[in-house]
């Protein structure tokens, strides 16, 4: 099964990304940047889904760690610090708004991953299901 690492120092947002992608993805979580250094070596994801404002080391932090590693893992940056109509302009990186509608979410990760795995593609109806999922509180 396809590897995911979610980095956020939100438990709320971690759960709802778990809640959105542990039927597809093996999900592994890390609370900041500094535990996603620590798990890279470990979980060996096969995609992340990243945070940029966090404490201790914040998503851009990480981003230069992995590339400074030479890491080539596809990144799937969630962030509310920009909008799908001016996401950042990051070399390798895939943006997604924040938001508790997962679809742009699944849109990036589908776009990350150079070919979808048959796990991903054998689960559509699951997936057509969750993106069409809100998170209300």
């Amino acid at each position: 099964m396809t590897k995911m690492l979610l980095v956020d120092d939100d438990p709320a947002w971690r759960a709802l990304y778990r809640m959105g992608f542990e039927g597809d993805f093996e999900v592994f979580e890390a609370v900041d940047g500094l535990d996603a250094l620590a798990a890279l070596e470990r979980v060996q994801p096969d995609i992340i889904v990243l945070d940029l404002r966090m404490p201790h080391l914040g998503g851009m932090g990480f981003l230069r760690q992995m590339e400074r590693r030479g890491s080539k893992v596809p990144v799937v940056v969630c962030s509310g610090a920009f909008t799908t109509d001016s996401p950042p302009s990051i070399a390798g990186v895939f943006p997604a708004q924040k938001s508790p509608d997962l679809r742009n979410v699944w849109s990036a990760i589908e776009a990350a991953l150079p070919k979808p795995p048959v796990e991903l593609e054998l689960a559509g109806k699951a997936r057509r299901a969750v993106e069409a999922t809100v998170w209300r509180d």
